[in-house]
């Protein structure tokens, strides 16, 4: 793959200088999403906050993302809680603990952005409450039975990376199989991917949502299914667009985190959250 089109496919490529909206999205609640977080960064200490991607909260200290979260030392990290509108002052801001990227994370030439998760553990726990709690991850693989599906960011709100929200924005979205996806778009995706869709309506999610979450209603309960990974064409929605099926690293993410998904047996690793 050459670096033209890699930097056409890869989500990291964010503009830095921009406020970080889902292409053809509707405003959304806090109350609503209140699993949702906003990471920001920063080059050095002298240097302003930019807001950079996003990530869903799965516990008071843990949270999961994708990998492209984390550019420089950690330090230079910071998380933004509570808040639908970028000028509220009510938010809960976190700094960076620990930043673990899946042992296996790899780009290659035919599969783009493999194992593309990673966990986060904050210095402090959050505050719970209506504006900020968690929410399970699924341990089913597979589309089958997901309902009203959601994706939710900060990103881009046009095709052309120049507009961005000041409000949490969301999007209702149509999945499909991995094989349908793969017959409209090249490279290939892995099943450990899940494939978004949504040529009618134009909805998609675009740079600056990277980490951020996937959830649908399975059995009535609405539970995270992915991270938002990668996008073929920039965001114009006129190919699918690749999340991180949580399903597939449960495993992961019950050893480094103790945190159980749903519908979820006796872990056998120890819960690591008030350590």
């Amino acid at each position: 793959m050459n670096i033209i089109f890699k930097l056409a496919v890869i989500i990291t490529a964010l503009m830095p200088d921009k406020t970080t909206q889902i292409v053809a999205g509707k405003d959304g609640d806090i109350e609503d999403f209140p699993f949702s977080a906003q990471i920001q960064r920063r080059e050095s200490r002298q240097d302003p906050w930019i807001n950079w991607t996003g990530a869903t909260i799965l516990s008071r200290y843990w949270l999961v993302t994708s990998v492209a979260s984390k550019k420089g030392p950690i330090k230079n990290m910071r998380i933004r809680f509570g808040f639908d509108d970028l000028s509220a002052r009510n938010k809960q801001i976190r700094t960076v603990r620990r930043f673990v990227i899946h042992p296996r994370y790899k780009e290659d030439e035919t599969v783009q952005y493999d194992n593309n998760i990673a966990l986060i553990k904050l210095r402090r726990p959050l505050k719970f409450g209506p504006k900020i709690n968690s929410i399970s991850y699924t341990t089913i693989k597979g589309i089958r039975g997901l309902k009203n599906c959601q994706i939710s960011g900060w990103g881009f709100i046009d095709r052309n990376k120049t507009e961005s929200p000041d409000t949490l924005q969301f999007a209702h979205i149509s999945l499909i199989s991995n094989t349908k996806c793969n017959d409209l778009a090249s490279p290939k995706v892995p099943k450990n991917q899940i494939c978004a869709y949504d040529y009618k309506n134009k909805r998609q999610a675009c740079n600056g949502d990277g980490g951020g979450p996937l959830t649908c209603k399975r059995r009535g309960k609405r539970v995270l299914i992915g991270v938002f990974s990668w996008l073929y064409d920039y965001c114009h929605a006129e190919k699918p667009f690749a999340y991180s099926s949580l399903a597939y690293y449960t495993s992961f993410i019950e050893k480094v985190t103790g945190i159980k998904g749903t519908p979820s047996k006796y872990s056998k690793y120890r819960m690591y959250e008030e350590y």
